[in-house]
């Protein structure tokens, strides 16, 4: 699974987390080797200190003063710090080498987050795992600049962010699924994890049906008012709250449904559940609730953009959360994902008029609503919508609004 594991040292306890885990995970693995890195900032240090130098006492101004106060900085710091990096890495080496486990270390020196991924490049790990700060936290940090820069610039390798010990007993594996195959590719790393520590794995899918309902609410005020007759939003918003939600909610959980067949394809049982509202937050609380000992997220979700560094829901839910979190790279094949056998279903047929009226619809949701439309008039046992069905529809949602 994780043939190559680097991680981010700096003495820290979120780097402590980090450098356990890593060893933790190795040892589970068949073949692993593990690489550590700790990044010293020597020049940064060398040239604060030239800037700083006019500020001294008028006693130390003195050339052979000032040359003397540099050699003892310059031994101070590059030697002190080089130092300090080789302790880190050897406290880590040693850990590993008390199981076993192959491992080296790196210890560069210049700018910590530029330097680290000019080693990532280099060394193409399949797994890095990061403490979520440093150093340099603070009680409003969300998440270190370091992490952070390394999450986004480098997407070649799955990313396990540190925010507490990793611990399993009792505390079941959370992943998201959205029907997407990054999500399902994170269940995959999810089940394999859960098998190697053994725990379960719960998955969730989250719709939000708040998002629609704010849209039409904007698109409304924004139109002429000769023209808000003509969509007549009252209906639409009516049309939203039973069909749209429904269809996603619907949507999300047929998504479910495979990544449970996909878990049954290699013997394993999963929990689902479908959730509703803002995804990361969601993901968040369910994580909270459910004493998550890790939450696995694919780096982008169904609407991946090809300028995208990471999914919108992923980023925010790895700023977030206090959970330990997987990030799941690409995969570098497609995967082949249990399809829900449906009965054969006879297309309907549509009228003029009721295409009219269903062309009301924002195009974002409309075919959402022409599923859910023609879901009902199954049910119904039509053959055909028109017009007296689509009002029918209206009318229907109307009463039960207003239940």
């Amino acid at each position: 699974m994780y043939s190559k594991i680097f991680t981010g040292l700096d003495g820290s306890f979120w780097s402590n987390l980090a450098s356990i885990a890593a060893v933790q995970i190795a040892e589970k693995m068949d073949k692993s080797q593990l690489v550590g890195c700790h990044v010293y900032a020597a020049e940064l240090h060398r040239v604060r200190f030239e800037e700083m130098e006019p500020g001294l006492p008028e006693k130390y101004q003195e050339a052979d003063r000032l040359n003397q106060l540099r050699g003892t900085h310059e031994s101070l710091i590059s030697d002190g710090l080089e130092l300090i990096s080789d302790s880190y890495l050897a406290e880590f080496v040693k850990q590993a080498q008390q199981r076993g486990i192959p491992v080296g270390g790196t210890t560069p020196e210049g700018r910590n987050y530029a330097r680290m991924l000019d080693e990532l490049k280099k060394i193409q790990p399949d797994l890095v795992v990061l403490g979520a700060n440093g150093h340099g936290f603070v009680p409003e940090s969300q998440m270190g600049s370091l992490c952070e820069r390394v999450l986004l610039s480098f997407a070649s390798a799955d990313m396990l962010i540190m925010r507490q010990a990793l611990d399993f007993k009792g505390k079941p594996i959370v992943v998201g699924i959205d029907g997407s195959q990054n999500s399902y590719f994170a269940l995959c790393r999810a089940l394999e994890l859960a098998k190697r520590f053994d725990t379960t794995v719960e998955a969730i899918s989250v719709y939000d049906p708040f998002f629609h309902g704010s849209v039409f609410k904007v698109i409304a005020n924004a139109l002429p008012e000769n023209q808000q007759d003509r969509f007549n939003f009252p209906a639409q918003e009516k049309l939203h709250d039973e069909i749209i939600d429904r269809g996603l909610e619907k949507l999300y959980r047929e998504g479910l449904d495979r990544g449970a067949l996909l878990a049954v394809e290699q013997g394993q049982q999963i929990k689902t559940e479908v959730l509703a509202g803002k995804v990361y937050s969601q993901i968040h609380h369910y994580a909270q609730l459910h004493h998550a000992g890790l939450v696995v997220l694919g780096r982008w979700g169904l609407h991946q953009d090809p300028i995208s560094l990471i999914g919108s829901n992923t980023h925010q839910f790895a700023r977030l959360t206090t959970t330990n979190t997987l990030i799941v790279t690409e995969p570098d094949h497609p995967l082949n994902i249990p399809v829900i056998d449906h009965p054969q279903q006879e297309a309907l047929s549509w009228t003029p008029e009721a295409e009219e009226r269903l062309n009301r619809i924002p195009f974002f949701a409309r075919g959402m609503a022409r599923r859910s439309i023609e879901d009902k008039a199954r049910e119904q046992g039509k053959t055909e919508i028109d017009e007296a069905f689509m009002k029918s529809m209206s009318g229907l949602m109307a009463k039960r609004k207003n239940r």
